[in-house]
């Protein structure tokens, strides 16, 4: 009987063991976070946040712009800063946008950044009566009246830009306005900068 209890360990642990080995490893990966659901979910919160500015608001588009890596210079490799929309919500009989500006260098909007950064904010008011350099940007001359937000991370850096456009009428912010816009950008910039820094 001695014998025999060594011997039975000895199967269980050589068949046995093998197979929960397996099944272990298979459970883990599964509980491993899955990107697409996380993305799919992080993307319905932004997608929602436009909405609810896009009724309140009665604008006729709102854009995402988020800042990217878009490839090197040569010789030296040095990081090329691109940005692209990657949020779009608009009203029906308005034309899109997003998929015109993808990977579109900072250089050629540097004057409206250099002022995002400086002053966190882009105002056009009456875009007809101003000969602003915002009127053939993502609109192509179109817009009555262009606001352009920074969207912050949780350290302060401008990590892209949230454009509110009235297209179709012009329109000038009051301040219960702004306090919603704000609001509402100091949010989108938190779900931004949280998927951003996530380890999943």
């Amino acid at each position: 009987m001695e014998i025999l209890i060594p011997i039975v360990i000895a199967l269980i642990t050589s068949v046995f063991g093998p197979v929960l080995l397996e099944w272990a490893k298979s459970k883990f990966r599964r509980k491993q976070s899955d990107p697409i659901p996380d993305a799919i979910k992080y993307n319905e919160q932004i997608e929602h946040q436009l909405d609810l500015i896009l009724n309140e608001l009665e604008c006729d588009q709102i854009f995402i712009a988020q800042f990217h890596n878009g490839g090197h210079f040569y010789p030296t490799g040095k990081s090329i800063q691109k940005f692209s929309i990657f949020y779009e919500v608009l009203n029906p009989n308005i034309e899109s946008v997003k998929n015109i500006y993808q990977n579109i260098p900072v250089s050629l909007f540097n004057k409206p950044l250099s002022e995002l950064y400086e002053h966190g904010e882009v105002i056009v008011e009456d875009a007809e009566a101003t000969n602003s350099y915002l009127l053939n940007t993502t609109t192509g001359g179109k817009c009555k009246s262009i606001y352009l937000l920074a969207l912050t991370d949780l350290d302060g850096r401008i990590i892209g830009v949230m454009g509110i456009h009235y297209i179709e009428k012009k329109h000038k912010i009051v301040k219960d306005e702004w306090i919603f816009i704000r609001q509402k950008v100091g949010a989108i910039g938190n779900i931004i900068s949280n998927y951003l820094h996530s380890k999943k």
